[in-house]
């Protein structure tokens, strides 16, 4: 069967968080896919722009190329002066991470 698997994962949950020296944490929990990316983008982006920011992984359960293009509008969003860092991420989303390349800069 092609298509999307059918499983248990929950749709993506976001919250942000802002630390007293202005770094943004924002916490995932479910599926970074093509169904979420868009969502996602769109609201962490002017919210970490020209701020660094912390994306803790820790729940995602699944991480897809649209889910990377997010991460690299964030990235980009959070500009040259600032970084974004990933933390707590499962084997199988650092997987993706490194085989993406998106381990040696983010």
């Amino acid at each position: 069967m092609f298509g999307r698997k059918k499983t248990k994962d929950e749709p993506l949950a976001v919250t942000y968080s802002e630390s007293d020296d202005g770094v943004v944490l924002i916490k995932l929990s479910g599926r970074l896919d093509s169904v979420s990316a868009s969502d996602f983008q769109n609201e962490a982006v002017p919210k970490c722009r020209g701020k660094s920011a912390i994306l803790d992984m820790e729940m995602v359960t699944y991480l897809s190329s649209a889910g990377l293009r997010a991460m690299l509008a964030l990235d980009k969003a959070v500009g040259s002066g600032n970084k974004l860092s990933i933390i707590n991420a499962k084997d199988s989303v650092k997987d993706v991470l490194d085989m993406s390349g998106f381990s040696e800069f983010i």
